[in-house]
């Protein structure tokens, strides 16, 4: 499918990465896909981020739950982000069916979310060979694929991001819950190896005309990566987001019927090698 101004800036961070080109062309990609979306770039309130020494440490033990006492009155919800901005619609449904809106709707929410585009939901729905109906079928599944997404714990920007970082996802709560509760989720299926944790790859960008040194930050996840296309949104307050180009998908094989879900499952045991 055809991304236009997504399209444009992924091509920019990908020959910045892969050819060493001037990081103000990224820089430059980024205001323009910020231009079209002024709802993004009200909230954006972090400039691209240089890299000066070794990342700052991330305040608060990865997954832990923490409540802000005071919430700063520029800060919205998730939910309110995705909302205005217009490019989050599937990413709201999605969240509805699988039942974590109030979730995303709760503004004293501390955590680190990687938002997929809608361009990212049709490219990863196309993948599937599934309609977003049949998917939203499938509550358990897709809170888990939802969960893979976020990172509890203190809001995590670009400046605290390192190469090969760990981030604990709440799917890793969840699968680290049931092993010690012995449940077994439905989505869950004996001899995964899945452990709910992203990592990042991170890779510095120098400007030939200016010598400023940036990052492409690419956050991997078991079955597929992301790149981070706009980050910081909503920088300082208790949940950041950060904008990426494709849904993150965990080694989770659901244990479901077949007929009841149709070929769906199919081009999902296909993709996780089953």
């Amino acid at each position: 499918m055809r991304r236009s101004g997504l399209s444009l800036l992924l091509l920019a961070v990908l020959l910045g990465s892969a050819c060493a080109q001037d990081a103000a062309l990224v820089s430059g990609m980024r205001a323009k896909f910020l231009m079209k979306h002024p709802l993004l770039a009200k909230h954006h309130l972090a400039p691209p981020v240089a890299v000066s020494g070794a990342p700052a440490a991330v305040s608060g033990a990865p997954g832990a739950s923490v409540t802000p006492t005071a919430v700063p009155a520029q800060c919205q919800s998730v939910a309110q982000v995705a909302q205005q901005a217009g490019s989050f619609s599937s990413l709201l449904a999605a969240a509805q069916a699988a039942g974590l809106a109030p979730a995303l709707s709760d503004r004293s929410l501390q955590a680190t979310v990687f938002a997929p585009t809608d361009a990212a939901f049709a490219d990863a729905l196309a993948a599937l060979d599934v309609s977003a109906q049949e998917l939203a079928a499938q509550p358990a599944l897709l809170a888990a694929i939802l969960k893979y997404h976020v990172v509890p714990g203190a809001p995590i920007t670009t400046a605290q991001m390192g190469d090969s970082q760990k981030l604990p996802t709440l799917l890793s709560a969840d699968l680290a819950a049931a092993a010690s509760a012995s449940a077994t989720p439905s989505w869950h299926k004996q001899g995964d190896s899945e452990d709910g944790v992203l990592t990042l790859d991170v890779k510095k960008v120098i400007s030939l005309v200016t010598g400023q040194v940036s990052k492409n930050i690419t956050v991997v996840g078991s079955l597929s990566s992301a790149s981070i296309i706009t980050p910081d949104v909503q920088a300082g307050c208790p949940a950041v987001v950060h904008v990426i180009d494709s849904v993150l998908l965990p080694a989770i094989p659901p244990l479901v019927d077949d007929t009841s879900a149709g070929g769906m499952w199919a081009a999902l045991m296909k993709i996780w090698g089953q």
